[in-house]
């Protein structure tokens, strides 16, 4: 209702701080459809505060991304999803790990002098024997992804995975490949 009183208006710029804090997921995610929807319809500046990542990268054409009132990255959705800037960033956006240098040489056989970070999809499980030996110590579903907890090379590692049947889980204790896609690697300081 409040954002159905503010169009009213007709503002230029509208301001929206957390409105979609206190709902349930399937209420939230159906509602910031509809406000992206409204604001392309209307062509409105709408600045969109929330501490959900999901909802500012879904949003947004632009995140600030702000950590104790300064701003750390300023830039689109995606660049700020594939090209982080530090680790809080790194943090924030996505579930990536976040490698101290002797752990991200360990893995990629390159020499790093800041911490690395990777994202938990740029890496594929494979079968045992190929790519970098690896051990599944658990996994969590997430819906459409599952995500796995792998040591390798004494390296704690979340890796997802689309959850496409029961039947292709990796079980606990389970011997596996790794490969990590360097190419999506970021120096995070």
């Amino acid at each position: 209702m409040a954002l159905a009183r503010s169009l009213v208006t007709r503002p230029r710029i509208l301001l929206l701080d957390e409105p979609l804090l206190a709902l349930d997921a399937r209420i939230r995610r159906y509602l910031r459809d509809q406000i992206r929807l409204i604001q392309q319809e209307l062509k409105l500046t709408a600045i969109f505060v929330t501490h959900d990542q999901e909802e500012a990268l879904t949003l947004s054409d632009r995140v600030v991304l702000m950590n104790q009132g300064r701003i750390v990255q300023n830039d689109s959705a995606e660049m700020l999803y594939t090209r982080l800037v530090d680790a809080f960033a790194a943090g924030f956006i996505g579930s990536y790990n976040i490698l101290e240098t002797g752990q991200a040489s360990v893995l990629t056989g390159r020499h790093y002098t800041t911490r690395v970070a990777i994202r938990p999809e740029s890496m594929t499980l494979l079968p045992a024997g190929q790519g970098l030996d690896a051990v599944i110590l658990g996994h969590s579903l997430l819906g459409n992804v599952i995500r796995y907890r792998v040591e390798c090379r004494q390296v704690l590692l979340l890796v997802d995975v689309l959850n496409r049947s029961v039947a292709d889980l990796y079980p606990n204790g389970g011997r596996i490949g790794l490969q990590l896609e360097l190419s999506t690697l970021c120096e995070v300081a």
